[in-house]
């Protein structure tokens, strides 16, 4: 996967956790099932790209930082949720206290919302999340709903957090601007 030093047994038990806990929940499986790995395919490219960036730590955030969506109070945003899951979790199958922080601040931070990331770990994850926006259907999704405006908004927030990798942003800037020629067109109808 990475030329870089992976701790495989945790990061393939921190997976089965979240299939585990999203297979409990009806209709999550599918729209996990298909983000989270879209989410690693951009993390793992980074990564690569940032040799000095400790992959256990952006796998993990990977697999965990949309666990909270599942598990929480909804009314509680899902980046504190997770984090809380990854706290709870991460200690039962060894992780180290180092490593749990490390973890929970990239995957409270992934939403570049009010907690921004400050790590290149968790600067990769940030970064990897919006790019699978942009590579994925998730416009598409939310313009079915009746979202679109909210859609276009997105599209701009995806852009504005893969900012730290200039090599992103000129990759996937053109896809950018098809999604909001797209959005922009979307039939509004009830």
């Amino acid at each position: 996967m990475l030329a870089m030093m992976v701790d495989n047994e945790i990061v393939q038990a921190t997976k089965q956790h979240l299939q585990d806990t999203v297979s409990e929940r009806e209709g999550w499986c599918v729209h996990l099932n298909n983000h989270l790995p879209e989410v690693e395919k951009w993390a793992v490219w980074l990564a690569s790209r940032n040799p000095v960036a400790d992959a256990t730590v952006i796998l993990l955030g990977v697999w965990l930082h949309d666990i909270g969506q599942v598990t929480g109070p909804k009314e509680v945003d899902h980046a504190v949720n997770s984090e809380v899951e990854a706290r709870r979790f991460l200690p039962t199958i060894g992780a180290g206290p180092d490593l749990v922080e490390k973890v929970a601040h990239c995957i409270r931070s992934h939403r570049c919302k009010d907690v921004f990331p400050s790590s290149l770990e968790a600067r990769i994850l940030a970064a990897a999340d919006s790019a699978s926006h942009l590579s994925d259907n998730v416009y598409v999704l939310m313009a079915k709903r009746g979202e679109v405006d909210d859609a276009i908004a997105k599209v701009g927030r995806d852009m504005r957090d893969i900012q730290t990798f200039p090599e992103l942003v000129e990759m996937l800037e053109p896809v950018s601007q098809a999604w909001l020629g797209l959005l922009k067109v979307w039939p509004k109808i009830n």
